[in-house]
């Protein structure tokens, strides 16, 4: 029975049983053939990174074949499969990336560091790094936010930097990275305060200031020591119901999801949490406080994907049986319901959006990973 609109109440009983090979398996399934990775004119692609749309599905496999390296699946592998789905692209017109137009949602820059991973192509690394010129204009003030802006900038980089492209696989590459990641942070941090998109102080994990601060710590460490001001005082804008904000001035308590709320900030505050050891015991408290409101208010009504639904808040609960519980609901037994009932209509294959981003929960839990979101925290 539903609690409101927008969630429905957690019967608070042990996880379900769940075989998270068997749903992976079935997400990947129900991906191949409901969005197979061919150029028809009915399967109403959309373009949108690695938010959604084909490219999204491809690095999806492509991080998948990392885990599962010698899996086949419909008689390929799964780099194959990523392939596959980034071949939908070439033929697409990709805009130039822009200040306000560079984050993970931008179709270019995704397909272009993809397309880096997949063929080990340092020239297209070159590439990517060559549009930071741009990026980072000082004539233009842009977008410094991770779905459109500079932080999901610094996201594809670090992206190339911490896998495929290391200082002892591709050394003059991986400087040329470092030197593209600073100019990105310093450009970031040279914005003037507070960060804005559209005119509005976001304060949640897509547009606003814990997206950008993320990406910045985990891109170059040593800038943890003065963005801690702006962690405590982010910390301050909790709601005591445990929730945070979404925006500046604080409005109403009522969106509990990765992109706008606490989902989004404990997965970001966890990955935050061993760059900041003098303030740690609040952080922790943060956290342990946002998972008590998840708990209660986080089985949403919506679209069952990373961004707004209950796959992104799965992924909150550090404690497997929470994590499981939650995924138990999107289920293949369930999820065919949930999915029927869920009002926001978005792209249902997408990596942020749909089928794509639940493969990778069940990935998460059939390898027992760290509870980190794809294309966000999980390099």
């Amino acid at each position: 029975m539903a609690s409101s609109d927008r969630y429905f109440q957690n019967p608070g009983a042990a996880a379900q049983t769940v075989d998270a090979k068997r749903e992976l398996l079935a997400s990947l399934k129900r991906l191949a053939k409901l969005y197979p990775p061919v150029h028809t004119c009915s399967t109403g692609w959309s373009f949108g990174g690695l938010y959604s749309g084909p490219t999204s599905i491809a690095f999806l496999f492509y991080r998948l074949s990392q885990i599962y390296p010698n899996l086949e699946f419909h008689d390929q592998l799964l780099l194959e499969w990523a392939q596959a789905y980034l071949e939908l692209g070439v033929r697409v017109h990709k805009r130039s990336p822009t200040p306000s137009h560079c984050g993970i949602g931008d179709e270019m820059l995704a397909h272009l560091t993809l397309g880096a991973l997949v063929s080990e192509d340092t020239g297209k690394v070159r590439r990517l790094c060559s549009f930071a010129e741009t990026v980072n204009s000082l004539e233009d003030d842009g977008s410094n936010e991770w779905l459109y802006g500079r932080a999901g900038y610094l996201y594809f980089l670090r992206l190339c930097h911490q896998t495929v492209f290391s200082k002892e696989r591709h050394p003059s590459t991986a400087k040329n990275l470092e030197k593209t990641i600073k100019s990105t942070v310093d450009r970031i941090l040279a914005t003037p305060q507070p960060w804005v998109w559209h005119g509005k102080q976001y304060l949640g994990a897509a547009h606003g200031v814990i997206s950008i601060v993320t990406q910045l710590v985990l891109s170059v460490p040593s800038t943890a020591f003065q963005l801690q001001p702006m962690v405590l005082k982010l910390l301050e804008h909790q709601f005591p119901s445990g929730n945070f904000p979404s925006s500046l001035p604080v409005g109403s308590d009522k969106l509990v999801q990765f992109c706008h709320g606490g989902p989004g900030f404990v997965i970001s505050l966890r990955a935050l949490l061993p760059y900041f050891p003098e303030i740690a015991d609040r952080i922790k408290g943060a956290i342990d406080n946002a998972e008590l409101d998840i708990w209660k208010r986080g089985l949403l009504t919506k679209e069952p994907c990373l961004c707004h639904g209950i796959a992104g808040n799965s992924l909150a609960f550090d404690d497997d049986e929470r994590f499981l519980h939650f995924l138990s609901f999107i289920g293949s037994e369930n999820i065919e319901k949930l999915k029927g009932n869920a009002p926001h209509d978005s792209d249902k294959a997408g990596l942020f959006t749909g089928e794509a981003g639940r493969a990778w929960c069940w990935a998460v839990a059939d390898k027992g990973l760290p509870k980190t979101c794809i294309a966000y925290n999980d390099v």
